[in-house]
């Protein structure tokens, strides 16, 4: 649906929809028998006279297409259907009053957001409205997978609950409805998800006198255009929900305030709350939850009134608005003094909370503002009822006062990703009830105190991202009810302490990204709850012990970047439900375990960068295996010492998506076999090996990669035809294989050196390959010009034509490759994102970044110095030209020096004159320069002095003359930068001559060389 009005707040719809799920789902289960009190008649639920035979067999024909994957319907047998769970009877009558087939299972509306699935689908049997006498009908949270809601429910007049909240119905709500004017509690509550249920109008609402709970959250009411009338016009109301309903505009005047029991009213996520509106608002005395949350048009200004007003305020929610101003300006506005739970999280809010009031406060959350004064923190001692207090993602700086641990009340405490400084104070050990503590993000200093130990209720331990020292406390062992404890990217030292053995609740233990030493303790093993391990970028060594074995509930074993030697222990085959492994770049040896293969639900496996050999025969039997098919989707096993075949079992691992098995001494066939069910493959890296690639140029494969590597294997013959049928193909490296001919025209995105293609690079290059990141031709017989139209690839990063014999002069408009004009950000490694919170309006969350920051480390060869470097690098991250080595002549293009985002580049080895053009040193991110052996003339640009992080420079072998720039760093370069040029001198070659060149020498210089290159083209 369309939400209506501002742009801000149509461009959070989802995620903000998304972020309201929780406390509908609460709402639901909070308040099942809402609204029925001692006057109401009461049915004990398996209790009853008799059953009416008739209603038995509805309740059955019910059954009969209801959803039940726990035989939750286990009871529903016997003559006596009073008795059955969910049921129960009215005890003079026997006829059934209360049906309640809520599904019990919220947990699986969590799955089916995160994983898309669904749970199993039920219908509403016809036989429902045989129970005539029902007063209470529950069918939420179900799956009804899209049918109306059902009409017949309409004839079931002496309903006093109905609830039909998060059950997948679609379509209108039918009118009909108003008929049940008994009602006291309606909820239907659309799926959060989509705009399935909608209203024309809701003058049927008006039919039910006596309603006191309504929930119509998530329903579109776009065409309900008199919904304020309708709804004041029920003065039993006393808890309404109109959440993210598209609410129409309410023109002025609006009527008299009739809601005279109002308690709840929450319309967030709703854009069209206007000022009058809220000073309407002003007049619901009995008010004491108001939730606009993520309102949009909202000001403090609009708001004062109303607050002013409402004395009995407890509740009141005004996060994701967007305010604009000082706390103060909103607290001091507050009347009631009972103020109890106060939410203004993601607004633009500075300053401090008042003193003196909001004592009964119990939660407060005030994260993702403005705030800059870490006295905010000094006000906690005043909120002594104070339990929940969020102020992450503020701009807090300077030290956590010691009052903090006056706030002995406190069991959450937020004040991730601030700035704060200094040291946790020893006072943070006062706060007895914590349950949770977050400081993650800062830039704490100094040793986790050891008074940390004495809160002993702590579940959550968050101090990552900090510049913490020292080692872990012994004391830590204390916090034996830990669940979560994530002291990871600081700069603590020494061993895991023995203490942490004591922690036998913990689930979640990352200690990665420190300067840890020492040996993973045996004693890790005990810990059976653990089901997330991040050790990795620290100093561990030693082995790997068996008795990690035994934490059989891990599903994340993350050990990488360490010094960890030995084998792989067989034990590990017994963490069956483990998803993801990281053992790379350690010193490991031996063989992979044949046991890894019994590890059906491993979705990544990385062994790169270790000293592991043997063959891979068990592992893809193993996993071929699987009773259920195997989970893996991304196998690295690059950079160790494997041997024998790839066994052609890899394909029917039919969910890989990566495999890297490059830099190894695989050898033997590739076959249509091995790809046979790969049909999501997207990154195929096997390139250093010994392998023959024996795939016939009619093979059509079943999946469309994004990366292919076989580079250095064996592809004889021409260019392999089944490379056209990769349409979502990035990045081509297939240099060193042995094809050979001209270049095909339907070619795509490709690196394709030292091959021997031939010919002219075609002109084609620039129109059809837009998305061309690489373009690598090093070390081919191509001949001709450089076509102008080549600077069309606006996204190229990388131009490798070395090794070549282009000629004619470089092309005019070389400054004009997109992609190497702007500066490229820095980008942290993958670790680092890995563990990067990402702050979205829904939710914070961990998450490796893959397609983002491109995981997988392009490998490219780079010459410099007359020597290939191979360059390992994050190709987001990475900007080179080499053209070295060709017969180009004629004058290097002033508007080559437009490239700013360029950090390498080399022409070397041709036969360029002139002057280097003198606004060079505009390329400020320039990392390596060669112009060597070419006939360049004239002085070295000053402009030299401003490229700070050139690290490799190579002019030797010009006609270069004048003094060396004696600014930056020209001076401090090795002396072969600029041997073979007679004219230049000054450090580091010898100083110059005590005499001043003549002002006019330079422009003598080029008319010289103008006359030269004139009387060369008339001969």
């Amino acid at each position: 649906m369309a939400a209506a009005g501002s742009g801000s707040f149509q461009d959070g719809r989802i995620a903000s929809k998304r972020l309201m799920m929780l406390v509908a789902l609460l709402l639901v289960s909070c308040c099942p028998g809402y609204g029925f009190g001692d006057d109401d008649h009461v049915e004990v639920e398996g209790i009853s006279s008799s059953c009416i035979e008739s209603e038995r067999r509805a309740l059955l024909a019910i059954k009969s297409e209801m959803y039940d994957p726990d035989n939750w319907f286990s009871t529903w047998t016997g003559k006596d259907c009073c008795g059955w769970r969910g049921v129960a009877c009215d005890n003079t009558t026997g006829h059934v009053t209360k049906l309640d087939l809520r599904y019990p299972y919220t947990y699986e509306l969590w799955d089916m957001f995160n994983d898309g699935e669904t749970i199993g689908v039920s219908k509403v049997n016809p036989s429902l409205q045989e129970l005539k006498y029902l007063k209470y009908l529950d069918l939420s949270m179900n799956n009804f997978s899209h049918a109306p809601v059902p009409t017949m429910i309409a004839s079931l007049v002496h309903l006093e609950y109905l609830n039909l909240s998060n059950a997948m119905f679609d379509g209108l709500i039918p009118p009909q409805l108003g008929n049940l004017s008994n009602l006291h509690y309606l909820d239907l509550q659309g799926w959060y998800y989509d705009d399935f249920l909608h209203v024309d109008d809701l003058d049927w609402l008006s039919r039910i006198p006596s309603l006191k709970y309504l929930d119509m959250s998530y329903v579109k009411l776009s065409k309900a255009t008199n919904w304020f009338y309708i709804i004041n016009s029920i003065p039993t109301l006393e808890v309404l929900h109109l959440i993210y309903v598209d609410l129409p505009y309410v023109p002025s005047p609006l009527p008299p305030f009739n809601l005279t029991d109002i308690a709840t009213l929450d319309l967030s996520l709703n854009s069209n709350i206007t000022s009058a509106m809220l000073r309407w608002l002003s007049n619901a005395t009995s008010l004491e939850n108001l939730l606009l949350s993520g309102c949009g048009s909202l000001t403090i200004e609009s708001l004062q009134v109303a607050l002013g007003a409402l004395l009995n305020l407890k509740e009141l929610d005004l996060s994701f608005n967007s305010l604009k101003g000082e706390i103060l300006e909103i607290l001091n506005n507050v009347s009631s003094s009972g103020l109890k739970h106060l939410d203004l999280r993601w607004n633009q809010l500075s300053g401090d909370i008042p003193r003196g009031s909001l004592r009964d406060l119990e939660y407060l959350d005030l994260s993702t503002n403005l705030i800059v004064d870490v006295h905010i923190l000094a006000s906690l001692g005043n909120l002594t009822n104070l339990r929940h207090l969020d102020l992450g993602y503020n701009l807090i700086s300077g030290e956590i006062p010691p009052t903090v641990g006056d706030a002995v009340r406190l069991e959450y405490l937020y004040l991730s990703y601030n700035g704060i400084i200094g040291k946790i104070p020893q006072s943070m050990g006062n706060l007895s009830n914590l349950l949770e503590l977050h400081l993650s993000g800062n830039k704490i200093v100094g040793w986790i105190p050891p008074s940390i130990g004495n809160l002993s209720n702590l579940l959550e331990l968050h101090l990552s991202g900090n510049k913490i020292v020292g080692w872990i406390p012994p004391s830590i062992g204390n916090l034996t009810n830990l669940v979560y404890l994530d002291l990871s990217r600081n700069n603590i030292v020494g061993w895991i302490p023995p203490s942490i053995v004591n922690l036998t609740n913990l689930v979640h233990l990352d200690l990665s990204m420190n300067n840890i030493s020492g040996y993973i303790p045996e004693t890790l093993g005990t810990l059976i709850h653990m089901e997330e391990l991040y050790l990795f970028n620290n100093r561990i060594s030693g082995q790997i012990p068996e008795t990690i074995g035994d934490l059989q509930n891990l599903r994340i074993l993350f050990l990488s970047n360490n010094h960890i030697f030995g084998q792989i222990p067989k034990k590990i085959g017994k963490l069956h439900y483990l998803q993801n492994l990281d053992m790379s770049y350690n010193n490991l040896s031996g063989q992979i375990p044949t046991t890894l293969g019994d590890l059906c639900n491993l979705t990544v496996l990385d062994l790169s960068h270790n000293n592991i050999g043997g063959d891979l025969t068990n592992l893809f039997y193993g996993l071929s295996t699987c009773s259920q098919g195997a989970s893996l989707s991304s196998l690295v096993l690059k950079d160790n010492n494997l041997s024998g075949i790839i066994p052609s079992s890899m394909g029917q691992l039919s969910r890989l998506q990566e495999v890297d098995l490059s830099s190894n001494s695989l050898a033997g066939n590739i076959t249509e076999a091995h790809f046979l069910n790969l049909t999501s493959l997207s990154k195929l890296i096997i390139a250093s090996n010994s392998l023959n690639v024996m795939l016939p140029n009619d093979w059509r494969p079943p999946f469309n990669a994004s990366i292919i590597d076989m580079s250095f294997c064996h592809l004889r013959g021409k260019f392999p035809a089944w490379i056209r049928t990769q349409q979502q193909l990035q990045s081509l490296y297939l240099s060193g294989v042995g094809v050979s001919g001209s270049l095909p025209i339907w070619f795509s995105n490709f690196s394709k050196g030292e091959n021997k293609l031939f010919g002219k690079i075609p002109k084609w290059i620039g129109r059809n390959l837009s998305s061309l990141k690489v373009l690598s031709l090093r070390s081919n017989l191509l001949n001709r010009v450089i076509p102008e139209n080549i600077v069309n690839l606006t996204s190229l990063q990388v131009l490798d034509l070395s090794s070549n014999n282009l000629f004619g002069s470089l092309p005019s408009s070389l400054g004009n490759f997109t992609a190497m004009v702007e500066v490229q950000n820095d980008t942290r490694s993958l670790i680092e994102d890995y563990y990067s919170y990402i702050e979205s309006i829904l939710f914070t969350t961990k998450e490796l970044i893959v397609e983002e920051h491109c995981s997988y480390s392009e490998s490219i060869l780079l010459t410099t110095k007359g020597e290939i470097a191979d360059y390992t690098t994050i190709l987001s991250l990475v900007t080179f030209i080499d053209l070295s080595n060709n017969q180009l002549s004629g004058e290097i293009p002033k508007d080559l020096t437009k490239l700013l985002g360029l950090r390498f580049l080399n022409l070397s080895n041709n036969h360029l004159t002139r002057r280097i053009p003198e606004n060079i040193g505009d390329m400020k991110t320039l990392e390596s320069l060669d112009l060597s052996v070419n006939s360049l003339i004239g002085e070295i640009p000053s402009s030299f002095s401003a490229m700070h992080f050139l690290e490799r420079l190579n002019l030797s072998y010009n006609n270069l003359s004048g003094k060396i720039p004696t600014s930056g760093q020209l001076s401090t370069f090795d002396p072969s930068t600029y041997v073979g040029n007679k004219g230049l001198c000054g450090m580091p070659l010898p100083a110059c001559p005590v005499y001043q060149t003549p002002p006019d020498a330079r422009v003598k210089d080029d008319e010289k060389l103008d006359k030269l290159l004139e009387y060369t083209s008339i001969v």
